[in-house]
Protein backbone atom coordinates (compact mmCIF):
# COMPACT_ATOMS: atom_id res chain seq x y z
CA UNK A 1 0.00 0.00 0.00
CA UNK A 2 1.39 3.40 -0.91
CA UNK A 3 2.22 5.88 1.83
CA UNK A 4 -0.43 8.33 0.69
CA UNK A 5 -3.10 5.67 1.00
CA UNK A 6 -1.88 4.67 4.46
CA UNK A 7 -2.13 8.28 5.62
CA UNK A 8 -5.59 8.65 4.17
CA UNK A 9 -6.78 5.47 5.83
CA UNK A 10 -5.69 6.81 9.21
CA UNK A 11 -7.49 10.08 8.55
CA UNK A 12 -10.73 8.32 7.75
CA UNK A 13 -10.90 7.02 11.29
CA UNK A 14 -11.70 3.84 13.08
CA UNK A 15 -14.06 1.42 11.44
CA UNK A 16 -13.36 2.68 7.93
CA UNK A 17 -11.26 0.46 5.71
CA UNK A 18 -9.63 0.88 2.32
CA UNK A 19 -12.05 -1.47 0.57
CA UNK A 20 -15.07 0.34 1.95
CA UNK A 21 -13.82 3.65 0.62
CA UNK A 22 -12.90 2.18 -2.73
CA UNK A 23 -10.04 4.56 -3.48
CA UNK A 24 -9.08 4.87 -7.11
CA UNK A 25 -5.79 6.61 -7.76
CA UNK A 26 -3.17 8.93 -6.34
CA UNK A 27 -4.87 12.10 -7.63
CA UNK A 28 -8.14 11.12 -6.00
CA UNK A 29 -6.31 10.20 -2.81
CA UNK A 30 -4.50 13.54 -2.77
CA UNK A 31 -7.65 15.60 -3.34
CA UNK A 32 -9.64 13.71 -0.72
CA UNK A 33 -6.84 13.75 1.84
CA UNK A 34 -6.27 17.48 1.30
CA UNK A 35 -9.98 18.20 1.74
CA UNK A 36 -10.19 16.09 4.90
CA UNK A 37 -7.13 17.75 6.46
CA UNK A 38 -8.18 21.23 5.32
CA UNK A 39 -5.09 21.67 3.19
CA UNK A 40 -6.28 24.58 1.07
CA UNK A 41 -2.79 25.28 -0.23
CA UNK A 42 -2.41 21.77 -1.61
CA UNK A 43 -5.81 21.91 -3.31
CA UNK A 44 -5.00 25.31 -4.81
CA UNK A 45 -1.71 23.93 -6.09
CA UNK A 46 -3.54 21.06 -7.78
CA UNK A 47 -5.84 23.56 -9.47
CA UNK A 48 -2.99 25.90 -10.46
CA UNK A 49 -1.12 22.99 -12.03
CA UNK A 50 -4.20 22.34 -14.18
CA UNK A 51 -5.10 19.38 -12.08
CA UNK A 52 -8.67 18.53 -11.24
CA UNK A 53 -10.45 18.45 -7.92
CA UNK A 54 -13.48 16.92 -9.65
CA UNK A 55 -12.27 13.34 -9.29
CA UNK A 56 -13.92 10.02 -8.56
CA UNK A 57 -12.95 6.70 -7.03
CA UNK A 58 -13.34 3.39 -8.82
CA UNK A 59 -17.03 3.27 -7.91
CA UNK A 60 -17.67 6.64 -9.51
CA UNK A 61 -17.99 8.48 -6.20
CA UNK A 62 -16.62 12.01 -6.19
CA UNK A 63 -14.49 13.50 -3.44
CA UNK A 64 -17.33 15.90 -2.62
CA UNK A 65 -19.71 12.96 -2.25
CA UNK A 66 -17.38 11.13 0.12
CA UNK A 67 -16.81 14.11 2.43
CA UNK A 68 -20.59 14.53 2.48
CA UNK A 69 -20.98 10.84 3.39
CA UNK A 70 -18.63 11.54 6.31
CA UNK A 71 -20.69 14.65 7.19
CA UNK A 72 -17.41 16.55 7.08
CA UNK A 73 -18.79 20.06 6.79
CA UNK A 74 -15.39 21.77 6.88
CA UNK A 75 -14.10 19.67 3.98
CA UNK A 76 -17.32 20.22 2.04
CA UNK A 77 -17.12 23.98 2.54
CA UNK A 78 -13.49 24.00 1.43
CA UNK A 79 -14.18 22.10 -1.79
CA UNK A 80 -17.14 24.34 -2.57
CA UNK A 81 -15.08 27.49 -1.93
CA UNK A 82 -12.47 26.21 -4.39
CA UNK A 83 -15.07 25.67 -7.11
CA UNK A 84 -15.72 21.93 -7.01
CA UNK A 85 -18.53 20.66 -9.23
CA UNK A 86 -20.93 19.52 -6.51
CA UNK A 87 -22.84 17.37 -9.01
CA UNK A 88 -19.80 15.62 -10.43
CA UNK A 89 -20.22 11.86 -10.81
CA UNK A 90 -19.51 9.11 -13.29
CA UNK A 91 -23.02 7.76 -13.61
CA UNK A 92 -22.58 4.71 -11.39
CA UNK A 93 -25.87 2.79 -11.33
CA UNK A 94 -25.36 0.03 -8.78
CA UNK A 95 -26.72 -0.75 -5.34
CA UNK A 96 -23.25 0.03 -4.02
CA UNK A 97 -23.82 3.67 -4.98
CA UNK A 98 -27.54 4.36 -4.58
CA UNK A 99 -27.01 8.12 -4.33
CA UNK A 100 -24.61 9.30 -7.02
CA UNK A 101 -24.29 12.92 -5.95
CA UNK A 102 -23.70 14.68 -2.65
CA UNK A 103 -27.12 16.35 -2.97
CA UNK A 104 -28.88 13.00 -3.34
CA UNK A 105 -27.00 11.53 -0.40
CA UNK A 106 -27.53 14.48 1.94
CA UNK A 107 -31.25 14.55 1.14
CA UNK A 108 -31.68 10.82 1.60
CA UNK A 109 -29.85 10.87 4.94
CA UNK A 110 -31.45 14.01 6.37
CA UNK A 111 -28.12 15.87 6.49
CA UNK A 112 -29.55 19.39 6.48
CA UNK A 113 -26.39 21.43 7.03
CA UNK A 114 -24.62 19.72 4.14
CA UNK A 115 -27.77 19.89 2.02
CA UNK A 116 -28.07 23.64 2.57
CA UNK A 117 -24.46 24.16 1.48
CA UNK A 118 -25.05 22.07 -1.64
CA UNK A 119 -28.27 23.86 -2.56
CA UNK A 120 -26.55 27.23 -2.14
CA UNK A 121 -23.73 25.94 -4.36
CA UNK A 122 -26.25 25.24 -7.13
CA UNK A 123 -26.62 21.47 -6.82
CA UNK A 124 -29.01 20.00 -9.37
CA UNK A 125 -32.19 18.39 -8.10
CA UNK A 126 -32.93 16.46 -11.31
CA UNK A 127 -30.09 13.94 -11.12
CA UNK A 128 -31.64 10.67 -10.02
CA UNK A 129 -30.53 7.87 -7.73
CA UNK A 130 -30.27 4.15 -8.40
CA UNK A 131 -34.04 3.83 -8.17
CA UNK A 132 -34.63 6.73 -10.53
CA UNK A 133 -35.74 8.93 -7.66
CA UNK A 134 -35.05 12.40 -6.31
CA UNK A 135 -33.64 13.30 -2.91
CA UNK A 136 -37.17 14.19 -1.81
CA UNK A 137 -38.57 10.66 -2.11
CA UNK A 138 -36.34 8.92 0.49
CA UNK A 139 -36.43 12.02 2.72
CA UNK A 140 -40.23 11.82 2.80
CA UNK A 141 -40.25 8.06 3.33
CA UNK A 142 -37.73 8.18 6.20
CA UNK A 143 -39.58 10.95 8.04
CA UNK A 144 -37.01 13.73 7.68
CA UNK A 145 -39.49 16.58 8.07
CA UNK A 146 -36.98 19.44 8.06
CA UNK A 147 -35.20 17.95 5.07
CA UNK A 148 -38.46 17.68 3.15
CA UNK A 149 -39.22 21.30 4.02
CA UNK A 150 -35.74 22.41 2.98
CA UNK A 151 -35.98 20.64 -0.38
CA UNK A 152 -39.46 21.93 -1.15
CA UNK A 153 -38.77 25.52 -0.13
CA UNK A 154 -35.20 26.00 -1.29
CA UNK A 155 -34.63 23.80 -4.33
CA UNK A 156 -36.35 23.21 -7.65
CA UNK A 157 -37.14 19.60 -6.83
CA UNK A 158 -40.10 18.02 -8.60
CA UNK A 159 -42.63 17.09 -5.92
CA UNK A 160 -44.45 14.75 -8.33
CA UNK A 161 -41.47 12.92 -9.81
CA UNK A 162 -42.15 9.20 -10.21
CA UNK A 163 -39.26 6.81 -9.56
CA UNK A 164 -38.59 3.45 -11.23
CA UNK A 165 -40.77 1.71 -8.64
CA UNK A 166 -43.73 3.83 -9.72
CA UNK A 167 -43.77 5.92 -6.54
CA UNK A 168 -43.79 9.65 -5.87
CA UNK A 169 -42.66 11.18 -2.58
CA UNK A 170 -46.31 11.22 -1.48
CA UNK A 171 -46.87 7.56 -2.34
CA UNK A 172 -43.65 6.47 -0.66
CA UNK A 173 -44.44 8.55 2.43
CA UNK A 174 -47.60 6.47 2.83
CA UNK A 175 -46.47 3.04 1.58
CA UNK A 176 -43.15 2.75 3.44
CA UNK A 177 -43.85 4.70 6.64
CA UNK A 178 -45.78 4.22 9.87
CA UNK A 179 -48.49 6.85 9.40
CA UNK A 180 -47.53 8.66 12.60
CA UNK A 181 -47.73 12.35 13.44
CA UNK A 182 -44.38 13.20 11.86
CA UNK A 183 -45.38 11.43 8.66
CA UNK A 184 -48.70 13.27 8.67
CA UNK A 185 -46.81 16.58 8.80
CA UNK A 186 -44.66 15.50 5.85
CA UNK A 187 -47.69 14.51 3.80
CA UNK A 188 -49.40 17.81 4.60
CA UNK A 189 -46.27 19.67 3.53
CA UNK A 190 -46.06 17.72 0.27
CA UNK A 191 -49.70 18.52 -0.48
CA UNK A 192 -49.20 22.22 0.25
CA UNK A 193 -46.35 22.23 -2.27
CA UNK A 194 -48.38 20.64 -5.02
CA UNK A 195 -48.11 16.89 -4.53
CA UNK A 196 -50.78 15.26 -6.69
CA UNK A 197 -52.82 12.72 -4.66
CA UNK A 198 -54.32 11.31 -7.86
CA UNK A 199 -51.05 9.83 -9.15
CA UNK A 200 -51.20 6.05 -8.90
CA UNK A 201 -48.51 3.45 -8.41
CA UNK A 202 -47.77 0.73 -10.95
CA UNK A 203 -50.84 -1.20 -9.74
CA UNK A 204 -53.19 1.75 -10.12
CA UNK A 205 -53.46 2.51 -6.39
CA UNK A 206 -53.36 6.11 -5.15
CA UNK A 207 -51.86 7.38 -1.90
CA UNK A 208 -55.40 7.56 -0.55
CA UNK A 209 -55.98 3.92 -1.43
CA UNK A 210 -52.80 2.87 0.35
CA UNK A 211 -53.66 5.00 3.39
CA UNK A 212 -57.08 3.36 3.63
CA UNK A 213 -55.60 -0.10 3.22
CA UNK A 214 -53.17 0.54 6.05
CA UNK A 215 -55.72 2.13 8.36
CA UNK A 216 -54.03 5.53 8.44
CA UNK A 217 -57.16 7.53 9.31
CA UNK A 218 -55.42 10.88 9.86
CA UNK A 219 -53.64 10.61 6.50
CA UNK A 220 -56.88 9.65 4.79
CA UNK A 221 -58.41 12.84 6.14
CA UNK A 222 -55.49 14.89 4.81
CA UNK A 223 -55.81 13.32 1.38
CA UNK A 224 -59.57 13.87 1.04
CA UNK A 225 -59.51 17.51 2.15
CA UNK A 226 -61.02 19.80 -0.53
Amino acid sequence: MKASRCCLLLLLGAGCNIQAMGLANDNFDLVLRSAITGDRQQLQQIIQNRGNIDVVDWRGRSAVLIVTMQNNIKALKLLIELGVDVDYHKGSKTLEVIDQTAFLYAGAQGMNEALTLLINAGAKSNIYNYYGGTALIPAAEKGYLETVKLLLENSKIDVNHVNNLGWTALLEAVILADGGVNQQKIIELLLIHGADPNITDNKGVTALGHARNRGFKAIVELLIKP
